[in-house]
């Protein structure tokens, strides 16, 4: 794997110079994978490849890919064929994915979020009560998780891949970004609020299993 326009592929995705757009749109993040048409999902999360995403590992901890992208889904090359690259260091590995995996449609049964966002630690976050498998189903998402250049760049910088901690981490960014960048725009400030919603759901339902 050649090395990349920078001294390691997390150097290289952290701060783009196109993230301030990003960050203004970060609505078009959180709804890429909401799209009801499956192949529309598939192919907004592989149009860009210089972006990142995250999944679930075997372990229930957070998993950062990046540069994926679709090698079939053409009129000669039907069958989509996705690959992306594990590994933030200079080099990476390529791996195929299951595409009809990535984004299929997960059901989640949430506790309130409110009692997530008010946890000052991990453990605290983690020992939240589960909702029972009959309750109400809180948040649709799916196995993998696109997120807004102020989200990645938040969680490129930490040492650690535990869902619970990084909720942490979205639950300081988010606020940050709001307090910093979206002064007197409470349209910005709701996408940034949904943006943080979407992933603390996500990744609560990777800690607890959900996700796979």
């Amino acid at each position: 794997m050649n090395t990349p326009p920078a001294a390691s592929f997390k150097a290289f995705f952290s701060h783009q110079p196109q993230d301030d757009d990003g960050n203004k749109n970060t609505k078009a993040f959180t709804d890429a994978l909401d799209d009801a048409d499956e192949g529309r999902r598939i192919r907004n999360f592989t149009e860009d490849l210089n972006s990142i995403f995250f999944a679930a590992d075997a372990e229930g901890k957070i998993q950062t890919l990046h540069s994926p992208k679709n090698l079939g889904g053409t009129r000669t090359r039907s069958t989509h064929k996705i690959v992306a690259l594990v590994g933030m260091g200079a080099r990476a590995t390529a791996v195929q994915l299951d595409e009809k995996h990535a984004v299929k449609v997960v059901d989640l049964r949430c506790p309130n979020l409110n009692l997530i966002d008010v946890e000052t630690t991990a453990a605290g976050i983690k020992a939240i009560p589960i909702p029972d498998d009959n309750a109400v189903v809180t948040c649709e998402t799916t196995n993998i998780f696109l997120p807004a250049p102020w989200l990645k760049n938040a969680i490129l910088v930490e040492d650690t891949v535990c869902p619970f901690e990084l909720i942490l981490v979205s639950h300081q960014a988010s606020g940050d970004f709001i307090q910093n960048h979206c002064e007197g725009d409470q349209d910005l400030q709701s996408e940034i609020k949904a943006h943080h919603d979407a992933f603390v759901s996500w990744a609560w339902g990777v800690g607890h299993g959900k996700i796979e």
